[in-house]
C-alpha cells in the first residue's frame, strides 16, 4: 500500500470519528454524566459543640466542598440551577430547623443569571434535643441532595452522619469555621439604613436604598413568592440626596403587592461585605414601607419544585460539558482542522507556501519559522472572527429550538444535503475568479504582512474544501456556550496550522507529505457521504411531523438536488442558469409552503409502551390529580420526540430492568408528558409549575410527603434510591 492510499484510510479513520462525534455530542454529555456525577462534591456534617446538652439548641453545618471551578447553588438559584436540600433522620424527639444561607455570589453565563458558592459553603441548621437524652452518644443522620456546576451540572445525592457525645462537658468546636461562615449570614435585623418598597406594578418592582455607605458595592438577591419569577436585578446609579433604587422586572407572575423578599449585601470600600434579609412589610402601602425583618429560612427542603430553576436552554444542565467530554470534542475539532490540509484544494498549496517562505527568507531558518508564524496568526484570526459571528447567531436561539422549529430544521437539512452534493462532486463551490485573484494578490504580498494575509485567506480561498466542513461546525457550535465556541475554533484552527508550522520550522520534512492524487478525491467523497448521513438524521426529527411533510421535503430535496447539478453546469446558457434559482423556490412554494407548520403526530395519542415495559400513561392535570388523591406514588416524564438527552435517559436508566421491576414493586402511575409540540399547553403549564422552560424533566410524588423530588438528569442508582424511599404500605391504585 502505497504512502498516499494509507493517508487516505487514515483520514477516512478521523473522518468518522469526527462525523460521529458531531452527531452524537448530545449522547456524550449524557453518558459522561452517569461516570462522573459523584466525584466533584463533598458532603459532610460538622457542629459548634463536643457534646450534646439535653434541651439546648446547637448547631449543626452541613459542610459541601466542590473541586476548583465548579458551584452549587443558593435558597433561590436564579436563572438555572438548583438549591441543595436536606433529610434529616434524627434520633427520636430531637428537632431540625431550617437551612440558614450565607450571602451567595452573582454568577453570570451568557445570559443567564445564577446565585451560587463555589469552593466551599457550610450550611448551619440549628438541633435541638429533647430534655432526656440517651446516656453514651448519638448518630445525627441526613440525606443531602445537591446539583454541581461547572459548565455541566451533575445531580448527586449522598448519606453524611455525626456521632455526638451525649455525657460529659459540652465545648465549644470547630470554632474558626463556624464563625467564618457564620458572619456571611445576613442579618436579621433592620439595616442601618432606610429601604423603601415599590411593589404597585405587576412587571416589576423596586428597592430604593438611603444612607448606605458612599462608595458601597450594592447587591440584591430576590427571593420570590409562589409562581412568581423575577429577572435580573439593576442597580440604578445614585442619585442627588446619594439614594439608589434597586429595579427588579418580573418574567412570569408578575402582580401589584406580591410578598416579596430577598437579600441586601453591601461590599464596603474596605472590601468587607454584609448582608441583611429585607421583606415588604405586610399592610404596607402601594408606594413602598421600610424594611422589615424577614426569616432566613429554606424555601427548598425538598430538593424541587415550583419556584426553582432548572434546565433551560443554554443553561448550565444543557450546555457543553464536563471535562472528558469536553477534551474529546476539542481534540475531534483539531483533528477535523488537520483533516482540512488533505483537500485537494489545500494540500498542493501547503509546499508551495513554504517554499515561498524559503525563497522570501533567502533561506535563513530563523526567518522562514516567523512567516509560518505570521501565516499561522492569520489563520487564527480567521476562525476567530468566525467563532465571534457564531456566539452572536447564537444568541438568537434557545438550546433545541433548531430541531422545534420546522423551517430552521428544514433549512439545516437542505444546508447540510447540498453541502454534502458539493463535496461528492456535483458541483463546487468556489470564489469568483475577480475575488480569488484580488485576495491572492493580497496575500501574494512579501513579508510578515503578506504571510498574515495569505493565513487568513488560505481558507476562504480553499471555500470548495472547506466550506461545507465549516458549515457543519457552525451548526454544531451554535448549541454550544461562548466559551466553548471560541475553543472549538481555535481547537480547528490550531489543527490546520499544525503542518504549515511543523514545515517551517523544519523544510526539510516536506519530503514526508503526502503526494496529492486520486485518493484525495475520494477521501472528499467519503466526506461528503458523511454529511448526507448527518442530513438523514435530521430528517428523521422532521419527518415526525407526517407522511406529507415527508413527501414534500422528499420532493424539495430531489429539486434541490437537480438544481445543484444544474450549478455544476454553470457554463452552460442563461436559461440553465435561472433555472438554478428557480427551481428550489419553486419546490418550496410547491411542495412545503403550508406543510411545515403540521404539528408533530406524536403527542396526545395512545402511548406505545413496549412489552414488558413500564405501563406508561398520557399525562394529564386530571389523571395526576386522581392519582394523587389516591396517595399513589407519581413518576412524570417530561420528554420529547426531538430531545435527544430525553432518549438516552429513557434507554439508559428508566427503561432499564431494575428500574421497571421497582415501578411494578411500588405500583407507581408512570405519566408521560410528551412536549415534542411545544405548543402542548397541558404540559407547558405544568413545565412552568417547576420554572422550566425545557426537556428533560423528571417528577416523583411519593405519598406522604408535601413536595414532589425534581431532577432535571437521571442515573439508574440515583433514580433507583429515590424510588426505594417510597414509604411501604403506599395506597395501591387500580395498576396491572
Amino acid at each position: 500500500m502505497n504512502f498516499g492510499r494509507r493517508s487516505f484510510f487514515i483520514s477516512a479513520l478521523l473522518l468518522s470519528a469526527l462525523a460521529a462525534s458531531l452527531v452524537q455530542s448530545d449522547t456524550l454529555k449524557a453518558l459522561d454524566l452517569f461516570a462522573h456525577q459523584q466525584e466533584k462534591l463533598t458532603p459532610s456534617l460538622v457542629a459548634d459543640t463536643t457534646a450534646i446538652v439535653a434541651g439546648k439548641p446547637f448547631t449543626v453545618g452541613l459542610r459541601l466542598r466542590m473541586e476548583p471551578g465548579w458551584h452549587i447553588y443558593w435558597d433561590y438559584p436564579g436563572d438555572s440551577g438548583g438549591a441543595p436540600s436536606i433529610e434529616w433522620q434524627l434520633p427520636e424527639g430531637f428537632k431540625a430547623g431550617p437551612i440558614e444561607w450565607p450571602v451567595p455570589q452573582s454568577r453570570m453565563d451568557d445570559d443567564l443569571l445564577s446565585y451560587i458558592y463555589e469552593t466551599e459553603v457550610v450550611l448551619p441548621v440549628q438541633i435541638t434535643p429533647p430534655a432526656q437524652l440517651p446516656a453514651g452518644e448519638v448518630t445525627l443522620k441526613a440525606h443531602v441532595k445537591w446539583l454541581v456546576c461547572e459548565k455541566l451540572c451533575m445531580p448527586g445525592q449522598g448519606d453524611v452522619e455525626l456521632k455526638m457525645a451525649t455525657d460529659g462537658d459540652a465545648a465549644p468546636a470547630n470554632a474558626d469555621l463556624f464563625a467564618q461562615w457564620r458572619a456571611q449570614l445576613p442579618k436579621t435585623s433592620a439595616p442601618p439604613f432606610r429601604v423603601d418598597w415599590n411593589v404597585s406594578k405587576p412587571d416589576q418592582f423596586s428597592v430604593r436604598v438611603d444612607g448606605a455607605p458612599a462608595g458601597a458595592k450594592l447587591e440584591f438577591f430576590p427571593l420570590p413568592p409562589r409562581d412568581a419569577r423575577p429577572g435580573h436585578p439593576a442597580i440604578g446609579e445614585p442619585a442627588a440626596d446619594g439614594s439608589r433604587t434597586i429595579t427588579v422586572p418580573i418574567s412570569d407572575g408578575g402582580a401589584p403587592n406580591l410578598p416579596w423578599s430577598g437579600v441586601l449585601a453591601i461590599t464596603n470600600p474596605d472590601g468587607t461585605r454584609e448582608g441583611w434579609m429585607l421583606a415588604r412589610p405586610e399592610g404596607g402601602d402601594r408606594t413602598g414601607g421600610s424594611a422589615t425583618p424577614a426569616r432566613n429560612a429554606s424555601r427548598s427542603d425538598s430538593g424541587g419544585g415550583p419556584g426553582s430553576n432548572g434546565d433551560q436552554p443554554g443553561s448550565a444542565t444543557n450546555l457543553p460539558s464536563s471535562p472528558g467530554s469536553l477534551a474529546l470534542k476539542l481534540f475531534v475539532a483539531f483533528l477535523g482542522g488537520l483533516i482540512m490540509n488533505v483537500m485537494p484544494c489545500v494540500l498542493p498549496v501547503i509546499a508551495l507556501k513554504i517554499f515561498g517562505f524559503v525563497n522570501q527568507a533567502g533561506e535563513a531558518p530563523g526567518r522562514v519559522f516567523r512567516l509560518g508564524l505570521a501565516f499561522n496568526a492569520g489563520v487564527f484570526a480567521f476562525f476567530l472572527c468566525l467563532a465571534a459571528a457564531v456566539a452572536r447567531l447564537k444568541t438568537a436561539f434557545n438550546f433545541g429550538y433548531q430541531f422545534q422549529n420546522p423551517y430552521i430544521l428544514a433549512g439545516l437539512i437542505a444546508l447540510v444535503f447540498v453541502f454534502g452534493l458539493s463535496l461528492i462532486g456535483v458541483f463546487e463551490l468556489a470564489l469568483t475568479s475577480g475575488a480569488a485573484s484580488k485576495l491572492s494578490e493580497l496575500s501574494g504580498r512579501e513579508g510578515y504582512g503578506g504571510a498574515f494575509l495569505h493565513g487568513m485567506f488560505t481558507t476562504l480561498l480553499g471555500t470548495s474544501c472547506t466550506a461545507p466542513f465549516l458549515g457543519t461546525s457552525l451548526g454544531f457550535a451554535v448549541t454550544q456556550s461562548t466559551p466553548v465556541i471560541f475553543l472549538l475554533f481555535i481547537a480547528i484552527a490550531a489543527g490546520m496550522s499544525l503542518p504549515y508550522l511543523l514545515l517551517t520550522a523544519k523544510p526539510g520534512w516536506m519530503r514526508f507529505l503526502p503526494k496529492p492524487g486520486v485518493w484525495m478525491e475520494r477521501m472528499k467523497q467519503i466526506m461528503g457521504f458523511a454529511m448526507l448521513a448527518v442530513a438523514v438524521w435530521l430528517f428523521g426529527i422532521l419527518g415526525l411531523r407526517g407522511p406529507q411533510v415527508i413527501a414534500g421535503m422528499s420532493w424539495f430535496l430531489l429539486s434541490l438536488g437537480l438544481a445543484s447539478w444544474l450549478f455544476g453546469l454553470m457554463h452552460g446558457p442563461f436559461f440553465t442558469r435561472l433555472a438554478v434559482i428557480l427551481l428550489p423556490i419553486g419546490a418550496y412554494w410547491f411542495f412545503l409552503d403550508g406543510k411545515l407548520a403540521t404539528p408533530f403526530v406524536t403527542p396526545g395519542g395512545a402511548i406505545q409502551n413496549a412489552p414488558g415495559g413500564i405501563a406508561w400513561e398520557p399525562f394529564s392535570d386530571e389523571r395526576l390529580a386522581a392519582a394523587l388523591a389516591k396517595g399513589e406514588p407519581v413518576f412524570v416524564d417530561f420528554t420529547a420526540a426531538w430531545c435527544v438527552n430525553c432518549h438516552v435517559y429513557e434507554a439508559a436508566v428508566i427503561e432499564t430492568e431494575p428500574v421497571r421491576a421497582k415501578f411494578r414493586e411500588k405500583k407507581i402511575v408512570a405519566l408521560k408528558a410528551d412536549w415534542t409540540n411545544t405548543d402542548e399547553p397541558v404540559v407547558t403549564r405544568a413545565l412552568k409549575s417547576f420554572g422550566r422552560v425545557g426537556v428533560p424533566l423528571y417528577i416523583l410524588y411519593r405519598p406522604g410527603e408535601a413536595a414532589p423530588v425534581v431532577h432535571d438528569a437521571l442515573t439508574k442508582d440515583l433514580l433507583l434510591s429515590e424510588l426505594d424511599r417510597i414509604k411501604d404500605g403506599a395506597v395501591a391504585g387500580n395498576r396491572p
